[in-house]
Formats: C-alpha cells, structure tokens, sequence
C-alpha cells in the first residue's frame, strides 16, 4: 500500500509536505532537515494552509523561486514564512507578504491600502461628487494618488480610469472628486481604487452609483396669492 507522506518524503524531498511530515520517528521513519531552514505556506485573507508547504528556503536566502503557482486573475495571496528547526518545531508566523493578480492574469507590485467610506451625490448641471477617506494603518506603500473608474452601461473599464486625484490634495486623509456635467437621467457607477507609482493598484471593487440630474424640479404650477388685512 502506497503512503502518501512516505512517497512526498523520498522523492520530492525539501520541497514537499512529506518534507514536514516524513519526520515520525515512532513509526521507524526519520528524514534528515538542514537547520535554519523556512517553510513558506500561501493563503487568502489572512487563512492560511499550514498542511501544504510551498517552498522551502535557507534562513539566509534573500528570494525564493515558487513553481507550479495557479494564480487566477483578479485574485490576491498571502504568503508567510516560519523557521524550522532539526526537529520540526517552528517560529512564529512572518510579516505578511502580499501578491496581487490584475484582470489579465499578471503579478503587480505592492499597492496601497484601498480607499473606504466611499460616497456619491448627485449636484445641479449634472454633477457628480465623490468622497472617501484613506487609512495608513497597515500600509505596504503609501499611495501616489486614487484611480477614478466610471461606468455609465456598457461596464467598467479597470485599464483606464476616467481622472485621478492626486494625495497630495487631500487634507486629514480625506479626499473628493467632481465630475464634469453628464447626462440627465443616465445612472453612472463609480470605482475609486489608490495606486502607487512604479507599483500597484489596489484591487477594490465596491461601487457607488448615481442617476445625473441636469433639468431640476418641475416649476410650480397653479400659484395663487391672496391680500390679508391686518
């Protein structure tokens, strides 16, 4: 009978779980592990898999290779690494690292946290006005500016935004933008996502949505006065 640990432990080595779980000393097994050594286990939304390792890499190693990575797009992962001694006890988790998927399928670098409290109103003349705020609390790059993406029927188009607010025009973290007149009637729907020069995007996709007023309330009809003496 084939034992699956057994198989990941002889022929796939450090690189396997059976790397992890081929160390059973009372079944009569023992696989020898260089110290200082890191696991590295991957995750989503801070839940990580710690049955399945990754990759393995020295304690003094600046980068590691992970191969046969199924990234789909649009997707973000979480990576950490944890020191393991000769007999398999290990640290604590790492800092966070964070790899972010675009719509076609391409890694981009760290990006900012996401805007949050986002909020529309609509104006006279057909105006639209944004408002949100931006948190540094856990930041992996402070933000350049915030993408502004509009999306008036025909869908969203994350590869071009419709302007940019830079963050430097914000005061107190909190930010807003203004539309130019748009069509009366026309429901349009709003994306704001923070970006960072040289890196990434954040990947938000929460919206805001809206219908352009451009014509007002209807006049007032049947107004009638009266005289009253006093």
């Amino acid at each position: 009978m084939e034992t699956k640990w057994l198989k990941d432990s002889l022929f796939n080595g450090f690189t396997s779980n059976g790397w992890k779980l081929g160390l059973v000393l009372s079944q009569g097994w023992f696989w020898y592990r260089i110290a200082g050594v890191m696991a590295l286990y991957r995750g989503q939304a801070d839940v990580f898999d710690y049955d399945v390792i990754v990759a393995v890499m020295n304690a003094d190693a600046s980068a590691v290779t992970i191969s046969n990575q199924a990234l789909p797009a649009n997707s973000s992962w979480y990576y950490i690494r944890r020191h393991v001694c000769e007999c398999g006890l290990e640290s604590d988790d790492s800092p966070t690292c964070i790899v972010q998927i675009n719509s076609s399928g391409e890694m981009i670098g760290n990006a900012p946290n996401p805007p949050v409290a986002l909020t529309i109103e609509g104006f006279a003349g057909g105006l639209i006005k944004l408002k949100w705020r931006y948190t540094r609390i856990n930041e992996d790059v402070a933000p350049t500016g915030f993408n502004i993406y509009m999306d008036s029927g025909s869908g969203f188009d994350l590869d071009t935004p419709e302007d940019s607010v830079l963050y430097g025009q914000g005061g107190n973290g909190e930010f807003d933008w203004t539309s130019d007149a748009l069509t009366n009637g026309q429901l349009y729907r709003f994306i704001v996502r923070s970006y960072r020069t040289g890196a990434g995007e954040s990947q938000n996709t929460n919206f805001v949505a809206a219908k352009a007023d451009s014509q007002g309330p209807a006049a007032i009809t049947g107004l009638t006065a009266s005289i009253q003496e006093i």
